[in-house]
């Protein structure tokens, strides 16, 4: 347990920040106040033009936990000031400074959980931007405080929007993984009830560098889950953690243009500037306004520089420019030992190729990125459909159709186009298929037209003519996609389905036994699941950006991402939800049979995909995991399928249907 000395240590370290006004904090019968000059501050503003990108911080990154700032507050001898201070990477040691054994986190409950004074002062620490943890929902349940029928309504009406779930601090798009343990009654599994379940317990509000590093070393220090989250949207709910202190890097949101001619390390040209919370919207209108546009996604709230990046993104740009990580030209991150570094092809190389691919909350949490930008190129975009209803199509003459669309996927890709389409199948001999939509960089309408006739020609010949054709011409990247992508169609909140994927690589194109095996793979399990989605493009060669990075090397050969999911209803238990899941993993292995060697993509795969290692990271994976034991020895951060997380398992899983909803334990004990 934590002594009182160490309280009142605690105390008198909440006052190193510069309140303006003597603060007290109240638990049980004790009282302790706490005076700005009683210790010299905790946090302090540095130049903004040190940092060693060469580009000046965001005011958020001049704010800022520093040594000298430790070695002042150590120097006064208060017993609890090593709970903030930095750790030594040069020790392996996955024993917490309090001596207790990190075989398993803490949790709430524990005799080693800090107690709600401790809990209190970190809040003066952080400037009043800790929060407990309440569900979204908790106005929805009598036996939560927040109860309120009304506000319950109105939570219940905006659930399954994006721009409300970025909003909440407990907000997440995808609550499957996390445990589905508080949602709106009307929405959730039957006799729904709500508890915190797999959300973190405390959650930092982040607006400065300084927030973030008090709560690395806080949860280093005393053995507790680390969680990140920015702007919440992750298939297989990455970002929570049941009892875990939650980083919330959503408001991190400032961009600057660096100019048409910015120049570091081998880049020269026009690059901006973004905080990890910049929204993909966001950062398409600010590029947009400088004549600009960057490769980015098509959600608009994903934020652009948090697990998009660094899982890699793919994009409606990448067929042109390469991946979303390979734009990356610097790195401002605060490192799991607590330290703040600029990140570059200069500084920290290594670190530099690990966080533009290698995955999210594994290395480090990000704060700013500088990226590569574009001039704003023309975009003609085009729409159709064909299937088995139209002048009664036989299902094998619909699939020779595919077969058709399938044999333009090298060209198209190669011609810098991107191409998002879906096959739907109500029974095997009623199947549909629609591009919505095929993406085409700098082409007009006359280009375009050109360009698929043959495939158009060749849809006809089979009695097939393509349906509901239309075209579309844009100025860019910010008019096309929010055109394209209408906001009513980005829908989550929901827990009834899951998706898996894999990627298909061009060498299966230019074999034609490996070809006809693919499309038959293909053809079985859209018929068996009754939809499948994905995207034809390719992740192009760029000589204008370092694309030496994590990125699965399997991404380097890919011309089609696709995906395959799993239903189930709302009244399905957790061992058929469960079942389901499996049933996906089992489909899933026809694609893996005739992909040898390939993988998936990590932000967007199934969460029990075998030897994820491979899969997720390919060759790249053993010099990513010794970078995860040289710069988090500690274990601090930690993700399903992320590097290293194999090292830990979360306790009362049902197989197949892994949740946060538990203990966070080493695989063997320390």
């Amino acid at each position: 347990m934590v002594s009182t000395v160490a309280i009142k240590a605690f105390v008198l370290v909440a006052a190193s920040l510069p309140f303006t006004q003597a603060q007290t904090i109240q638990d049980g019968n004790q009282v302790v106040a706490a005076n700005e000059t009683t210790v010299a501050p905790g946090a302090v503003q540095v130049s903004p033009d040190s940092s060693d990108s060469g580009v000046s911080y965001f005011s958020f990154e001049a704010t800022q936990l520093t040594p000298d700032v430790i070695a002042n507050l150590t120097a006064l001898n208060l017993t609890g000031i090593e709970y903030f201070d930095f750790a030594n990477t040069s020790s392996s040691s996955t024993t917490t400074k309090r001596g207790y054994s990190a075989s398993c986190k803490t949790l709430p409950g524990d005799a080693a959980w800090p107690p709600h004074l401790v809990w209190s002062v970190l809040d003066l620490l952080l400037g009043g931007a800790l929060i407990k943890s309440v569900p979204v929902a908790a106005p929805c349940y009598s036996d939560w405080a927040q109860y309120d029928p009304d506000q319950c309504s109105t939570i219940t009406a905006q659930w399954n929007s994006p721009q409300f779930q970025s909003s909440q601090p407990t907000g997440i798009d995808w609550p499957l993984f996390e445990g589905v343990t508080c949602l709106p009654p009307t929405l959730g599994p039957t006799n729904a009830t709500c508890t915190l379940g797999g959300m973190p317990s405390y959650i930092v509000n982040v607006t400065n560098v300084a927030q973030i590093q008090l709560a690395v070393n806080f949860a280093r220090s005393l053995n507790l889950r680390l969680s990140v989250k920015n702007q919440g949207h992750d298939f297989n709910s990455k970002n929570v953690g049941a009892g875990s202190l939650s980083v919330w890097t959503a408001h991190l949101n400032d961009i600057q243009y660096l100019g048409p001619k910015f120049s570091i390390g081998s880049f020269t040209g026009p690059a901006l500037k973004i905080g990890a919370g910049v929204e993909t919207l966001q950062v398409y209108e600010y590029a947009d306004s400088h004549g600009l546009e960057v490769v980015g996604g098509v959600a608009r709230t994903v934020g652009l520089g948090g697990g998009y990046i660094a899982g890699g993104g793919h994009s409606p740009l990448m067929s042109m420019y390469g991946m979303a990580a390979d734009q990356v030209l610097a790195l401002e991150v605060v490192l799991p030992d607590g330290r703040f570094v600029s990140v570059s092809e200069n500084k920290y190389p290594d670190l530099f190729w690990a966080l533009r691919g290698g995955g999210g909350s594994t290395f480090g949490i990000v704060t700013s990125l500088i990226i590569r930008a574009y001039p704003k190129l023309p975009i003609t975009t085009l729409t159709f459909s064909f299937g088995t209803s139209e002048n009664n199509v036989t299902n094998d003459t619909f699939w020779e159709g595919m077969d058709l669309v399938w044999a333009t996927f090298p060209d198209y890709a190669d011609a810098g186009h991107y191409r998002y389409w879906s096959i739907v199948c109500a029974s095997e001999s009623s199947c549909s298929f629609s591009a919505s939509p095929h993406w085409a960089n700098n082409y007009t309408t006359a280009q375009l037209q050109d360009f698929v006739a043959p495939l158009f020609a060749n849809l006809t010949a089979l009695g097939m003519p393509p349906q509901n054709v239309v075209y579309a011409e844009y100025d860019g990247v910010l008019n096309a996609f929010t055109n394209t992508f209408a906001a009513d169609t980005e829908v989550v909140g929901t827990w009834t389905y899951h998706t898996g994927s894999r990627l298909f690589p061009r060498g299966n194109w230019e074999n034609a036994t490996s070809l006809a095996a693919q499309s038959a793979a293909l053809r079985n399990t859209a018929v068996e699941a009754g939809m499948m989605l994905g995207y034809n493009f390719k992740a192009a060669v760029n000589p204008t950006v370092n694309q030496d990075n994590a990125v699965n090397p399997a991404w380097r050969d890919t011309l089609s991402h696709t995906m395959l999911g799993a239903v189930w209803s709302q009244t399905a238990t957790p061992d058929e939800i469960a079942a389901a899941n499996q049933v996906l993993t089992q489909r899933l292995q026809t694609w893996r049979d005739v992909t040898p060697g390939s993988g998936a993509y990590m932000n967007e795969a199934d969460i029990n995909e075998p030897d994820f290692q491979q899969s997720f990271y390919g060759s790249n994976y053993p010099r990513l995991y010794a970078l995860k034991q040289q710069y988090d020895p500690w274990g601090v951060l930690y993700a399903i399928t992320a590097v290293g997380s194999e090292d830990w398992y979360v306790t009362g899983q049902i197989p197949y249907y892994p949740t946060q909803n538990g203990r966070l334990c080493r695989v063997r004990a320390a």
